[in-house]
């Protein structure tokens, strides 16, 4: 999606527009600059500035109907599993996995079963498995078919973010010992799986202006080594804090967005416009992992 230019000049002519990136900062990029343009498009649509015009296959004249609104959408565990190193110790850990020392051809183990981790950003495929087949223990599989023909010389639980089909059958078919082989998969296995503790925060209004008087990014306070009474100012561990003053329930749709820059913070006090409703906040700290609060305009 890069800066989002596709998606602004559809915007601008009137069309509906899908986007994806996996970088937060383009997602980012193309949020505010989105913002902007549907700002002006509304603004001129209000002062009856526009008069664009289209034309349908009957050669037939009509309006164009601008689209301005739009919603951004984590995927497939985005925020967990954008870094890979991060990634695997969530995972060994919310699955309760004995992870072992590196170097082992396993990363750990679970119930009985030896656990083999499959790349955490992508499906796993056929070819993920051949590390796996070549490093195998064929001297120790042996020797337990020996004294167990008719039982598993191995049970192997494969941890994936989506598979290629009959990757179990595969891995077995490659190996000439019977195996007990279980495939895990997080997209569609692990609703239950809770990989990170909840951020706290805290809104209110003070003399007209919404105030953020506490943020604790539990995530980020644990990777530093901190506890919450040794944070001078929260606003250091913030990224960024975007704010809908007229939430609907349903689509966040931020008509501000405050951004640390290296050299300033973000406010934490903000002015509530007068047409202020249902506000919604969402702060994003520095693991890119984000809160989300609401609060009345009323009080």
């Amino acid at each position: 999606m890069g800066s989002g230019t596709t998606q602004a000049v559809a915007m601008k002519l009137g069309r509906r527009f899908l986007g994806a990136d996996i970088n937060l900062g383009a997602v980012e990029i193309t949020n505010q600059r989105l913002l902007s343009v549907a700002a002006d498009l509304n603004a001129a649509q209000r002062q009856q500035k526009l008069d664009a015009e289209w034309q349908n296959e009957d050669g037939e004249t009509r309006p164009i109907r601008y689209y301005t609104g739009f919603s951004v959408y984590n995927v497939n565990h985005y925020d967990v599993f954008r870094n890979p190193v991060e990634a695997r110790g969530l995972l060994l850990e919310a699955l309760e996995i004995q992870s072992y020392p590196p170097g082992h051809v396993f990363d750990g183990e679970k119930d009985g079963q030896q656990v083999k981790l499959m790349p955490v950003n992508r499906i796993a495929t056929r070819a993920d498995i051949n590390d796996l087949i070549a490093n195998l223990d064929y001297k120790t599989l042996e020797r337990r078919h020996a004294d167990a023909p008719n039982q598993p010389t191995e049970r192997i639980l494969l941890v994936c973010m989506g598979h290629e089909p009959d990757l179990a059958a595969q891995l077995q078919q490659q190996v000439p010992f019977k195996l007990a082989i279980r495939v895990y998969d997080v997209l569609r296995d692990g609703q239950h799986l809770t990989f990170k503790r909840p951020a706290e925060a805290h809104l209110a209004l003070d003399n007209g202006e919404l105030v953020i008087d506490r943020f604790y990014p539990m995530n980020l306070l644990q990777k530093l080594s901190l506890l919450e009474e040794n944070v001078d100012d929260w606003r250091q561990l913030v990224e960024t804090v975007k704010v809908d003053w007229q939430y609907n329930g349903q689509v966040f749709a931020p008509v501000l967005i405050d951004a640390a820059d290296g050299e300033t913070l973000v406010k934490g006090r903000y002015p509530v416009p007068p047409d202020a409703a249902l506000i919604k906040v969402k702060i994003t700290d520095l693991l890119s992992e984000s809160w989300e609060g609401e609060i009345s305009a009323s009080g």
